[in-house]
């Protein structure tokens, strides 16, 4: 990870500290977060309560996901249900990676990149240019980036403030730039706040932010 990646990643695990949340846990909640990941991942939505409920140690679903959302490390529904748990989301947002024929919206461009590495597969990641609404295109093995459409696409970051779920605020800034010239654009906006990011860095920053919540 280069420098300007490191800085990304510090900046992210400041304002949101999935993995020391996640790891203050108790051991069953731990693996039953770790589940509800797998579960976006392998069917694209998360377990039903019940299924949580049926996982060693978890007694009580209510209390459990209560505390995942008090935490940040899931997003939830009027009705308590799970709607999200980074890079994952059951709502629409532009970006949608597909994993072994299962199709699932991303928080972020950076969550999105995230998947493969995450949980070492294939993705094709379906998004677009946040300024010109370009299609985008990455397909990626692992932290392996082949044939990005267009050829090199930026990722771009506003570093603000966050209200509420990250999910709902700081995700929204995180975002596909189609090239360098949109790039400078959309960060000319706000300088002092936005930074870009080529593939390569945001991967890096990625899997340095979401592999330690499967580990």
């Amino acid at each position: 990870m280069d420098a300007h990646a490191r800085d990304g990643f510090d900046r992210l695990t400041a304002i949101v500290p999935l993995a020391s949340r996640q790891a203050a846990l108790p051991t069953a909640w731990r693996t039953a977060h770790r589940a509800i990941l797998g579960g976006y991942a392998s069917a694209g939505r998360p377990p039903s309560r019940l299924d949580l409920e049926h996982l060693p140690g978890i007694d009580d679903a209510h209390a459990l996901l209560t505390r995942l959302a008090d935490d940040d490390l899931v997003v939830l529904d009027g009705a308590g249900e799970i709607v999200g748990a980074y890079p994952f989301t059951s709502e629409p947002t532009p970006h949608r990676v597909h994993v072994a024929g299962v199709a699932i919206h991303a928080m972020c461009a950076v969550d999105a990149l995230a998947v493969a590495p995450m949980f070492d597969c294939a993705t094709h990641i379906d998004s677009s240019c946040a300024l010109s609404g370009q299609p985008v295109r990455v397909a990626m093995e692992g932290r392996v980036i082949a044939a990005p459409r267009p050829i090199a696409p930026r990722i771009g970051i506003h570093w603000a403030t966050v209200s509420g779920h990250t999910a709902h605020s700081l995700c929204r800034q995180m975002l596909f730039l189609a090239d360098n010239d949109r790039a400078a654009i959309w960060q000319a906006e706000a300088p002092e706040a936005r930074r870009i990011y080529t593939l390569e860095q945001a991967v890096d920053l990625g899997a340095a932010f979401f592999m330690p919540l499967l580990t």
